[in-house]
């Protein structure tokens, strides 16, 4: 098995040298985003009479860095319809960024982030694809 692997070949909860430094680096990038309850968006948009699917998950983050929000926004693609809350969520604007699960929308002026599932580790699944895709090193510096 190679170096801090659970027996899932997972290597998120390894805390080597090697892991532990880019696994802190992700959970500081989520922790800079605001967290809000999806209630409060949903709210919102039926407030504005606009019709918009939200996430499994509770809660919706905001990417606070302009940087992070213009980086994130390089990396929306087109969402994979392979169910049918895919196409509802495709038909009201949400994209993928850069394949990580990870749902986005622009709403209000602000750039929403969402995941459509629970009962997983969404740092694993979700958030260090994201760290990944947006190129950063923070690990290494």
């Amino acid at each position: 098995m190679p170096h801090g692997s659970s027996v899932f070949q997972a290597h998120w909860n390894c805390d080597c040298k090697l892991c532990g430094p880019k696994r802190t680096a992700v959970r500081d990038l989520v922790a800079s985003f605001s967290s809000i309850p999806a209630r409060w968006i949903a709210d919102l948009a039926e407030h504005h009479g606009e019709f918009l699917p939200l996430p499994m998950w509770g809660t919706l983050f905001l990417p606070q860095n302009s940087c992070d929000v213009a980086n994130i926004g390089d990396l929306l693609c087109e969402l994979r319809v392979e169910s049918d809350d895919d196409a509802t969520f495709a038909a009201a604007g949400w994209q993928e960024v850069a394949r990580t699960g990870i749902l986005a929308r622009e709403f209000d002026g602000e750039l929403l982030l969402g995941i459509h599932g629970a009962g997983y580790d969404f740092y694993e699944a979700h958030w260090s694809g994201l760290y990944d895709a947006l190129g950063y090193r923070w690990h290494t510096t």
